[in-house]
Parts: C-alpha cells; sequence; structure tokens
C-alpha cells in the first residue's frame, strides 16, 4: 500500500450517480437519504475480470504513446470506473464515467483523465512513462457526521459527500498522498465541496473502500512472495559493497538518502535484522564491519560524518550496535553513566537493554520511573528482561498489550495519534516475542497482521517506476510513504520472531482481494 498524489475524482461532470451495482439497491427517493454519487460494484473482482481489465489498462497506455491501435472493449462490471494516471512519481490525470456500457466508461475514462488539463500535460517522458489504476467502489455505507473521525480508516476509506447537483469524492488516495489523518481528510472534504460540514445534508456523507486494477506498460515482473525475505532483500540492497548503508528511499522520485539523525543506529538495527536471514547476510556482515570502523574512529574523537555529539544520542547508538554483535561495551559504559542519558529516557532503557545487570542502577531506576509519564515503552520492557525484573517487565508488557488496538480504524496499528505508525508496531511485538500469555499471542498476531497489511509488493506501487526498487519494504505510517531502513528492520524483527503468531508466507496484497 502507498501513497497517491492528489486522487480527487472527478466522476461525469459531478452529476448525482446511483448506486447500481451488483447486489446493491436502487436509488432512494429525495425524500430519505441522499444517493452515493458513485455506482458500486457488490463483489470482488473475480481473477479472469481483473486480468482482462489489465490487459485492457495496457493496451490504452501502449495507444497513448503513437495512437496506432486502440483495444477492444473489455466485458466489465456495471459500475462507476475512476481512472487515475501516473507518471514520474505523480498523479497526472484522473476521471470517472458513468455514461456507456460498462467497458465503454474504462475507455472514457482514461481519455478524460488523458486530458486532465489540472496537471499541465503530459511531456514524451512522462506518456513514456505513464501507468494506470483503476477504481471501483465497493463496501459503500452511510456515516453520520457525528463520530465520522472515529470511523475513517485513512488509506483505506474514502469519502464521498451527496451535495445536490454536485456530489464530491475522495478516494483513499487522497489521504495516502497527502499525510491526512481523519480531520484531514473531512477538512478536505469541506474544501472540494465548498460547503462547511455544519451545512451538509443529513445523511449525504458516505465511507467506501475500492476495488482496484493496476497496469503498466511492460508486463509485471516476478518479484519475491515471501515477506520475510522480499523484506530482508530490500534491506540487502540498501548496502553497498564496502558496507555503507543507505538510510532511505523515496518510492516517487527514486532518490537514495544517506543522511539521518541516529544514521548509525538505524544502520545497527538492519544489522541486527538481517544478521538472523539468510538473504541478505552477507550485507549484514559488510555492514556491520564499515559501522564498527566508524564508531571506533568516532570515539577515538575522529571526525565521523553524522556520528551525534549529544551523549544521550551516542549512548543510544552505541546500545543498538553492542545488541547488533559489535563489542563496544566498555565505551557504552562509559557513556551510560552521564548525567545527560537520564534525561532521555527512550535511550536510558536502550543501553540498559544492551548492558543488562551492567548497567548503573540509577538509570535503571530512571526508565522505571518514567513508565508513571510514558506506559508504552519497548525498549523499557526489553531493558526489564535484561535485567531479569519481572516486575517491571510485567508491568511493561502488559501496557503494551493494551496499546494494540483490538477494532478499527487500523486493527492492530500502534501509535500515539489517529494514524498508526509501523515502526511502533514493530518495536511493540518485538517487546513482546517471550510473553506467552494468550493476551499476549493475541497481540502480536494483529500487529503483525497491520504490518503485513503495509509491507509493499512492488507491482502494487503505482506511483513508482520501479517495482524493484521498494518491494518488500515497509512504509512509515499508511498515509507516510517513505521507505526507511529501521523502519523496514524493525518489521522484519518483529515477523520472525519465536511465537506462535509466525505469519504466514504471502504478501498482505495477495490476500486481500481489494488493491
Amino acid at each position: 500500500m502507498l501513497a497517491w498524489r492528489g486522487a480527487y475524482a472527478r466522476v461525469g461532470c459531478h452529476c448525482s450517480l446511483p448506486v447500481a451495482g451488483f447486489g446493491s439497491t436502487p436509488p432512494l427517493p429525495r425524500s430519505m437519504s441522499p444517493a452515493f454519487p458513485l455506482s458500486a460494484i457488490g463483489s470482488p473482482l473475480p481473477a479472469a475480470e481483473r486480468a482482462s481489465l489489465q490487459q485492457t489498462l495496457r493496451e490504452l497506455l501502449l495507444w497513448q504513446r503513437d495512437l496506432r491501435k486502440w483495444p477492444a472493449l473489455p466485458q466489465a462490471p456495471d459500475a462507476t470506473p475512476i481512472v487515475s494516471l501516473y507518471a514520474q512519481g505523480a498523479l497526472c490525470g484522473c476521471a470517472g464515467m458513468s455514461k456507456g456500457a460498462p467497458g465503454e466508461r474504462i475507455a472514457r475514462a482514461f481519455v478524460q483523465a488523458l486530458g486532465d488539463s489540472r496537471f499541465g500535460g503530459l511531456s514524451r517522458e512522462g506518456r513514456a512513462d505513464l501507468r494506470c489504476q483503476l477504481s471501483y467502489a465497493h463496501a459503500v455505507r452511510a456515516v453520520p457526521l457525528e463520530g465520522i473521525a472515529e470511523q475513517l480508516e485513512v488509506g483505506t476509506h474514502g469519502l464521498a459527500l451527496a451535495l445536490p447537483g454536485r456530489p464530491v469524492t475522495l478516494l483513499p488516495d487522497v489521504a495516502r498522498d497527502n499525510s491526512l489523518d481523519a480531520r484531514g481528510m473531512l477538512d478536505t472534504l469541506e474544501r472540494k465541496g465548498e460547503k462547511k460540514c455544519a451545512d451538509w445534508p443529513k445523511d449525504g456523507l458516505y465511507l467506501f473502500e475500492t476495488e482496484t486494477v493496476l497496469a503498466r506498460q511492460a508486463e509485471p515482473s516476478e518479484l519475491e512472495k515471501n515477506p520475510i525475505t522480499a523484506a530482508a532483500a530490500w534491506l540487502a540492497q540498501r548496502v553497498d559493497q564496502k558496507g555503507l548503508v543507505t538510510f532511505g528511499v523515496n518510492p516517487r522520485s527514486g532518490e537514495k538518502h544517506r543522511t539521518s539523525p541516529m544514521f548509525h543506529g538505524r544502520a545497527a538495527i538492519l544489522v541486527r535484522a538481517l544478521l538472523g536471514q539468510r538473504v541478505g547476510r552477507g550485507a549484514a556482515t559488510r555492514a556491520r564491519r564499515w559501522l564498527e570502523v566508524e564508531l571506533v574512529r568516532a570515539l577515538a574523537g575522529r571526525p565521523v560524518e553524522q556520528f551525534p555529539s549529544d551523549p544521550a544520542l551516542v549512548a543510544g547508538t552505541l546500545a543498538l550496535a553492542v545488541m547488533s554483535g559489535i563489542e563496544l561495551s566498555d565505551a557504552l559504559l562509559a557513556y551510560a553513566v552521564r548525567p545527560e542519558v537520564l534525561t532521555v529516557p527512550w535511550h536510558a532503557a536502550q543501553v540498559v537493554a544492551a548492558l543488562g545487570s551492567r548497567a548503573p542502577d540509577s538509570l535503571w531506576e530512571a526508565c522505571k520511573r518514567h513508565l508513571d509519564v510514558e506506559p508504552w515503552a519497548p525498549w523499557t520492557a526489553l531493558a526489564a528482561k535484561a535485567r531479569a525484573d519481572s516486575a517491571t517487565f510485567a508491568r511493561a508488557t502488559a501496557a503494551l498489550i493494551d496499546a494494540v488496538p483490538e477494532r478499527g480504524p487500523h486493527v492492530g496499528g500502534v501509535g500515539p495519534n489517529s494514524v498508526p505508525e509501523l515502526a511502533r508496531t514493530a518495536a511493540t511485538v518485538e517487546a513482546l516475542l517471550t510473553v506467552d500469555s494468550p493476551a499476549a499471542r493475541a497481540a502480536r498476531a494483529r500487529a503483525r497482521g497491520f504490518l503485513l497489511e503495509q509491507q509493499l509488493n512492488g507491482n502494487d506501487c503505482i506511483v513508482t517506476s520501479d517495482p524493484e526498487l521498494v518491494h518488500g519494504a515497509f512504509p512509515q505510517t499508511p498515509v507516510h510513504d517513505y521507505l526507511q531502513i529501521d523502519v523496514t528492520a524493525h518489521a522484519l524483527l518483529a515477523l520472525v520472531g519465536t511465537s506462535h503468531s509466525v505469519p504466514p508466507s504471502a504478501f498482505a496484497s495477495e490476500m486481500s482481494s481489494s488493491g
């Protein structure tokens, strides 16, 4: 799952469209509820129909390059198709169509999106890179405005508002593109509809999901299906032959970045995740060798690019390095007694987790006190395990279990706000791996399910021109698509941990019928 660039669908000149898909009911009378502005499908697309639609989209993409061969119109659902076109990492056209036969609607929507003037037109390079996403609404339900923010799962749900004469539709892609939470989606709906929510028609607000078909001009690549192997391979590709690590990748532009806060600490997490994997073990060995040289140089007072100066950050970096197998415990002990480390419980707990009983008692007491301020503390749970402090371990892990939601939005996703973070979710699982209670096993299963739903399948990532560049990685959140080594490394560690809820070896996108 990944972000899309501003996918505001303009559907049939904004005319009000009744729901007339398979299994749906006729439009309600005007005296009752306004009609959902799209015609939805009532069941997932069959595999054969999906393949046929994908082939038609590919032929349309080839046609727009040279105008030579117009494709035959396909059999298609009797519903409203929304066509979104992407090139060079951005949306460059979007349109829906309600008129004509079902297959004709797809072709008309494609041509209309191709001429979408809001995006400035396509260059020759853009036409060569053009990709297409076809969306159909499904799982439609009317929702009251009150409490909508607690029901809207951003990145999964679209919003529709049945304004008289001018319905407004926001695809789920809008949140993924613009990093919007539920409140942000509602604000966007207000702006697009040019009407404050207090003036919206009663019973005119809808949530929906989309069934999508994606197509590129080239045939899809054969990509790794096992999520563990795919994640490990993505991490291994971030390590060059000298062991130098690339921190992150922009999936839209393809740009790779080597700089970040706590860069060496994040590289250590990559090393720890890859050392346990057959795929990528060589990369882990190279990266650990490079990392050890960097850290030894920095501790000797020599200049090392991106090495932190703050003692707490240095301590956290060294702790992560020690946990990746680099023998720097004595250097870490020297930083563990620094007063600056006491003031940053997150890094203090990392130090205790690495040193165990060798860590200063004062540092451990500071970590325990901070549980009163912030109960969600995975490193403190791991530190308690290292210290054999069963009481604190039980307290910390109980809070972690409670942090994994049992109900939506985003079942299993952990975060301090309405949009969960994948790194926090994975860190929660890591800290719970040795807890064998039914509640802990259930929490791990929920969190792992959330992680797998977010893992990227390159062939399903419409915004990237290179599916292999993103395949197997985990984004920051469901609506933040930047790819960091530490996020994917934490997710890998969470998925391979020993427990009764090890995930199946198939991509989440292949477990679900929706794109």
